[in-house]
């Protein structure tokens, strides 16, 4: 990380230096930064605003003004004036340095969960339609799944599936499909390997069908989170409710 302390109020320009430097942050000047080791972190200052300040910030520079307001001809990250006090200066420093470490806003369990069933459903070989699941118990993924032909059998997008291969309107004819949903293939999964999904939770890209419905209920599952809903999902819902298996959209792009 760069931080460049621009403008002529050199007392505070002084101290916001040595702050930094306190911090781990080297001192070099601006056209030292071409060679500068990119895994450390710099601080220049400059008593004028540079020609090439846009240009600076799209390098992903941090470029703080310090001095009056009125002198002040270019877009800064942080305006610092003689209304600041040093501390309130250090903290303003110390406050747009940790947002810029820190990045985006991390995501909570739910939306952690979903994505991570969103790539799950990317190895899906479905030609109409790629889920994915995984199941969940003390924050920790127990089971994945996606949907697509039985083990050991041809993949849907090889031709396994005759209903998907004819591209057969959605809701009609399912008796027909030989895919495995991707619910149905996290528990299965899991079976499979001899670990118990009781009191888990269910995070799905698409909200379980009837079948699936059952499967949750019979499994121990206790919570079903989904992204986008299955049409054809009434009977599913009133059937989690009557089993008191709780079920709610968390949706995520």
């Amino acid at each position: 990380m760069i931080v460049g302390l621009l403008g002529n109020d050199s007392q505070l320009v002084t101290v916001l230096q040595e702050h930094l430097n306190k911090k781990g942050f080297y001192p070099c000047r601006l056209d030292e930064l071409s060679v500068v080791e990119k895994a450390q972190h710099y601080v220049f200052r400059e008593t004028e605003v540079p020609l090439n300040c846009d240009e600076l910030q799209e390098q992903g520079m941090i470029l703080v003004w310090v001095g009056p307001r009125s002198k002040v001809s270019a877009s800064f990250d942080l305006v610092l004036g003689p209304q600041d006090s040093e501390k309130e200066a250090r903290a303003k420093i110390n406050q747009l340095v940790w947002q810029r470490v820190a990045g985006p806003t991390r995501p909570d369990w739910d939306e952690y969960f979903m994505k991570i069933a969103q790539v799950a459903s990317m190895r899906s070989n479905c030609i109409k339609r790629r889920v994915g699941a995984l199941i969940v118990r003390d924050r920790r993924i127990i089971s994945t799944g996606y949907n697509g032909t039985p083990r050991g059998t041809r993949n849907c997008n090889e031709g396994g599936c005759p209903r998907c291969s004819l591209l057969i309107a959605s809701g009609t004819r399912l008796e027909e499909c030989l895919c495995s949903h991707a619910e149905e293939n996290a528990i299965t999964q899991a079976a499979y390997h001899g670990t118990s999904v009781k009191d888990g939770t269910l995070y799905t890209t698409f909200s379980p069908c009837l079948m699936c419905t059952k499967m949750v209920i019979n499994s121990g599952i206790i919570e079903v989170i989904f992204n986008v809903e299955y049409p054809l999902n009434e009977i599913s819902f009133e059937l989690l409710n009557q089993a008191s298996v709780a079920i709610r959209k968390h949706q995520v792009t």
